[in-house]
């Protein structure tokens, strides 16, 4: 009885808020006066502005948002920056100690960001090892523990114990298979088991509600991937999980309010939908306007954001399992990063120096 009645709720796009599910409050009141882009599809909801441009442009970059100050920390190659959302203006932040892309970047629970891995562009180590911590109260870098092999192309996911899970990447030497933990605690890496399906990039990694962690897809130096997994911090230890509908790399996932997973992209318009409390999948209604997925955002409201690397955007309602027209970007890029800031809006940074927001 338990699982048909919470099935059919979460099929039904019931809304949970329950403590630790819903993300950040807005911390400020107020919002400059932005240039609003002119809807591209009629009846759109929501609507695009143009922000203030980056200095310089960035390609395999990342975007954290600081939970003190609701500012977001670009970090790419040699430079960092800080964008003011409240002011709509950059300024530079002090920079990593050394050039990285293609890193994981990680807000932990005491307010710094951990920054891993990466490349590095030159022979004969293309990958870094190393890690360091940016504390946005004092504007500064300081280094901590390393991986136990180079990587990049990873995913890093804070899991509620405020450890760091590090999955999968591209390395140097070999294709890691290993998974690696960081404990904040002690500033150092320790063993995350070995996934089941061997290496991969282009996954994606998400926490379920209770803490685990399910992997999905990306692509093996064979072939591009159609499993699943999950990983048990408790235990720290791996697990099969029901393999998707679709093979997919370079996918987005994203965890809706009721804890069903969205997973989609990777070249395909499909829609995969898990129910980890019966460790199933289901088809979710297919992503318009063509294109392939490159970002997903849960917005306060328990809707999903999707842009496309056509440059359409879609607003999924899991109360209604439909697709939404969200309009057109001001500028189309497939090698974005978006990032829901503290007044509910998104932005999305990458692929040259242009900046957008979306607001709902």
């Amino acid at each position: 009885m338990y699982k048909t009645t919470r099935l059919s709720l979460l099929l039904a796009g019931f809304v949970s808020f329950t403590v630790g599910c819903q993300p950040e409050e807005p911390g400020h009141a107020f919002l400059p006066e932005l240039k609003t882009h002119a809807a591209a599809l009629e009846g759109q909801v929501g609507t695009w502005a143009v922000n203030a441009s980056l200095s310089s442009p960035r390609w395999n970059h990342s975007a954290t948002v600081i939970s003190s100050t609701g500012e977001v920390l670009v970090v790419g190659d040699t430079t960092a920056a800080l964008y003011d959302p409240y002011a709509n203006a950059w300024r530079a932040a002090a920079p990593p100690s050394v050039s990285r892309t293609r890193h994981s970047a990680t807000r932990l629970d005491s307010g710094k960001v951990l920054v891993a891995g990466g490349f590095t562009g030159k022979k004969p180590v293309y990958w870094r090892n190393s890690s360091e911590l940016y504390d946005p109260a004092t504007n500064t870098w300081a280094s901590t523990g390393s991986l136990s092999m180079p990587r990049g192309d990873h995913t890093a996911t804070l899991l509620d114990s405020g450890k760091v899970l590090v999955v999968g990447g591209v390395s140097t030497f070999d294709y890691p298979t290993n998974a690696e933990l960081y404990d904040p605690e002690t500033g150092t890496w320790n063993s995350g088991g070995s996934t089941l399906y061997g290496p991969r990039q282009g996954h994606t990694a998400t926490v379920l509600y209770g803490g685990k962690v399910l992997v999905t897809g990306g692509t093996n130096p064979c072939c591009v991937l159609q499993d699943a997994q999950v990983y048990d911090p408790d235990t720290n230890s791996w697990r099969p999980a029901a393999f998707p509908l679709h093979a997919r790399s370079g996918h987005v996932a994203v965890r809706l309010y009721s804890g069903i997973v969205m997973v989609l992209g990777g070249g395909d318009d499909s829609v995969d939908m898990y129910d980890p409390y019966n460790n199933q999948w289901f088809a979710g209604p297919s992503l318009p306007n063509g294109g392939s997925a490159v970002s997903a955002t849960l917005l306060y409201s328990g809707e999903v954001l999707v842009t496309n690397s056509n440059g359409q955007a879609s607003l999924y309602d899991p109360s209604t399992n439909t697709w939404l027209s969200a309009g057109t970007q001001p500028v189309a890029r497939a090698g974005q990063v978006a990032t829901l800031l503290h007044t509910g809006e998104v932005l999305l940074v990458g692929s040259g120096t242009s900046v957008d927001r979306y607001a709902r």
